[in-house]
């Protein structure tokens, strides 16, 4: 059985799992995040996040543009700041989760 290229690391298996059960605001809010500390980083990638959309969208983060982007940018960054942006994705997920049950 081929494993998803984010199951490779528990964490960053748990923290898409988190992403993937949240709500739609929470993962573009989300995605939004991943990408500026990507930018803040400042690695060198090189992607073409529009060729990308030449096939059938069947992942479940292929609904929406942002958050594909978002997950092709982690996808591409170096291990290490994937592994720390998985913890900082659980984080952040937690976040809208308790601010969410303290407002309702």
């Amino acid at each position: 059985m081929k494993k998803r290229w984010y199951d490779i690391d528990p964490t960053l298996s748990r923290a898409v799992a988190k992403l993937e059960q949240a709500e739609e605001y929470v993962q573009v809010r989300c995605a939004d995040y991943i990408i500026d500390r990507l930018r803040d980083i400042d690695f060198n990638i090189e992607l073409s996040l529009d060729d990308q959309y030449n096939y059938i969208l069947r992942r479940w983060y292929d609904k929406n543009i942002k958050v594909s982007h978002a997950m092709e940018y982690l996808k591409n960054c170096p291990i290490d700041i994937r592994k720390q942006l998985a913890l900082e994705i659980i984080d952040f997920i937690k976040e809208y989760d308790d601010y969410a049950k303290r407002n309702s």
